[in-house]
Parts: C-alpha cells; structure tokens; sequence
C-alpha cells in the first residue's frame, strides 16, 4: 500500500528555502544577543549610579543610628531649605574620602547608636592614612571611646594624632593603606559671597562666605591667621566645607566661620615626609597699623605690621619697626600670615624706621 500524502491534492509541493530558514536563524540571534546587552545595560546603569550615588543605595555600615529629636515643625528641618547634592562627584567623595566618628560611650545595644553619638567626619588626606577633623576640644583620652568606620562599615585604628590648637583641628593618622583622599581647590578663588556646600551627617546645604572676621588678637605672633570668612546662614560645627565640584575647603569652626584647609594643604608633604609639621623661627609679634591724614615725609606707608616683640630677631627687626613690604611685595594684612610661612630659606622685608625706608635680610630656620 502506499503512503497517504497529507498535502492537498490541489496544492502545489511545498518548497523549503536553506537561505530563508538561516535568515531566521541569525534574526533570532540577534533578538537574544539584544536582550542580553539590554539586561547587562541596566545592571550597569545601577553599578555606576551606586558608585556615583551610593547614599540611595546604601546606610551608615556598622552603626545604626537612633534619632531621638525629630522634630516635624523645626525650622531647620524644613526640607526645602536643603539641597539634595551640590554633584554626584562631591557627592562621592564625601562617602567614600571621609572616616566617620562615633563615641562609643552612646552605644545603645549591638551596634545600636544615638545621632548625638556622631562626633564629625575625618577627611582624608593621604592614601597612607592622614586624615583631619575639626575637634577644638580635643584631648588623647578621648580617643579611647572613638570608633572609627568608613562608609562600608570597616573600622579602624587610630595609629597617631597631631593637634593643631591654634586652629582647632586634629590630624588622625589610621592604620591601613589605599584610602581614598580629598583633593583641595585654588585657594585664590576664595571670597566673599562664593558659593559653598556644607554637609550634615546626612544633608546638604547651600551656603556662601560672607563677611570678613578678623579673629587675631589686638597684639599677635604675625604668622597666626588674621581673619576668616563667615558662612551664611549659619549651619552645625564641625561641618565639612566643599565646592560644587567635591573638593575640600575646611570646616565651620565654632563661631559659624570657615576654618580653612589652606594649613592642612601646605603642611601636608612634610606631614607625609616627616610625621610632623614644619615650624619656621618667625615669633614677631604687634599689630596692623593705618596711617591717617598727610604725611609731611615723603614716602610714607600707608600701612604695615607694626612690631611690639621682634624675639629671637631682635639683633636685626627693632620694636617700633613698622614692616611695609615682603621680598618687595606690599604686604596684605589678611595674608600676611600665609606668606611668611610659605616663605622658605633668607628672605628681604622693608621696614619704615625712624621715618625711613630700610631694607633687611632675614635668616629663616625652619625645623
């Protein structure tokens, strides 16, 4: 018996087409290979946006922490005064370019703490573990009840402080290596009513520098700093500055003033070198002075540093000297202080003395 054909007898035989079958072959291909490169899109997109963004996708590792003074109708925590980030690259260099400071002695249960046990942020300044915190009221007993943990929850120990009380600020020194670090800004684009942001423990805020304050003394060693910049409006102490694009200004001391971070940046190579910052044999001391009305003597300043004490340079700088100009640049009395001591081997000063221009050389020691 033969076989029944299953095709109509009044259809033509079906033709198959190898070209047309390996046409649809490819094209299936190509939907999956689309589909896979969609998926591993995404996954991408959300790697990158946690590493650029990683607050949305990640909590303070290590500690959890109690907020005892919510407080709906504050002011202060009205949401529409904050920003949310000033960028995603400061954004993540504050996460990940900063050591956060607990006090132990809060500790609820586990690892359970209260806000108030936040005590401010390290910002790191060198891969091999140097850090600075604003902390005016620091003494090596407190350093016992710290815990120090990074954005991930990673603690660590502390292997060696510095205090610079003159500026209230403490540099830290963690064991360990590879940390991430803050990079500093042009100092000179500094001023008033330029744009900064400040951040909270967990908030953003949009501030500018405002007013000029001079904070020296009436008399003063001449290479402590004159002035500073007050933020408004004012925010929280010990706050980390930065600009738009993340890099680190300084903090808000306790006046509600920036405390800059042009020391840290200068002493910085000879705190990695030496483990210690470099002192210059500069102990002048008096104050600016202003010249009032018309001098009869030609040629006289308008202002200067006027010497009280002239220490150890007592030989060469007289008191009563009145000090015009630096290596024949016209001093600026908010930073004069900077300049003498970036100044480094001999240097010249011009000094109005006994109603005269006189120039002289002084030897600067630096240890």
């Amino acid at each position: 018996m033969g076989m029944i054909k299953k095709q109509p007898p009044h259809l033509p035989e079906k033709v198959y087409s190898t070209k047309a079958a390996q046409s649809w072959q490819n094209i299936r291909l190509i939907i999956y290979v689309a589909i896979i490169s969609l998926l591993a899109g995404f996954t991408g997109a959300l790697v990158i946006t946690a590493w650029f963004e990683p607050s949305l996708y990640s909590t303070q590792g290590g500690v959890f922490l109690i907020n005892n003074n919510k407080n709906d109708n504050d002011k202060d925590n009205d949401i529409t005064t904050w920003s949310q980030t000033p960028s995603v690259l400061a954004a993540k260099r504050l996460e990940f370019s900063t050591i956060n400071i607990f006090d132990k002695t809060f500790q609820v249960s586990g690892n359970f703490y209260p806000e108030s046990s936040f005590l401010g942020r390290v910002a790191m300044l060198s891969s091999s573990g140097w850090g600075v915190i604003y902390y005016p009221d620091f003494n090596k007993i407190k350093l016992t009840n710290w815990l120090a943990l990074d954005s991930q929850g990673l603690e660590y120990k502390i292997e060696n402080t510095i205090f610079d009380s003159a500026r209230g600020m403490l540099y830290v020194k963690f064991v360990g290596n590879n940390f991430r670090v803050m990079s500093f800004p042009d100092w000179n684009n500094f001023g008033n009513g330029t744009k900064v942001w400040v951040s909270d423990y967990n908030v953003w805020k949009e501030r500018q520098l405002g007013d000029t304050i001079v904070v020296a003394e009436s008399i003063h060693k001449i290479t402590e700093q004159y002035s500073r910049l007050r933020l408004e409006p004012e925010t929280e102490i010990g706050n980390i500055v930065m600009t738009e694009e993340g890099q680190f200004v300084g903090f808000v001391d306790k006046n509600g003033m920036l405390q800059t971070a042009w020391f840290a940046d200068y002493q910085l190579p000879h705190l990695l070198e030496n483990g210690e910052f470099i002192k210059n044999n500069i102990d002048w001391t008096g104050y600016f002075v202003e010249r009032h009305g018309i001098s009869d003597i030609t040629g006289t300043p308008g202002n200067g540093f006027y010497i009280v004490n002239p220490g150890s340079d007592a030989t060469i700088l007289k008191k009563g000297d009145i000090i015009i100009s630096v290596n024949g640049s016209s001093i600026d009395l908010h930073n004069l202080w900077k300049t003498l001591l970036t100044t480094s081997g001999d240097f010249s000063l011009t000094v109005w003395r006994n109603n005269e221009e006189v120039d002289i050389k002084i030897h600067l020691i630096s240890n």
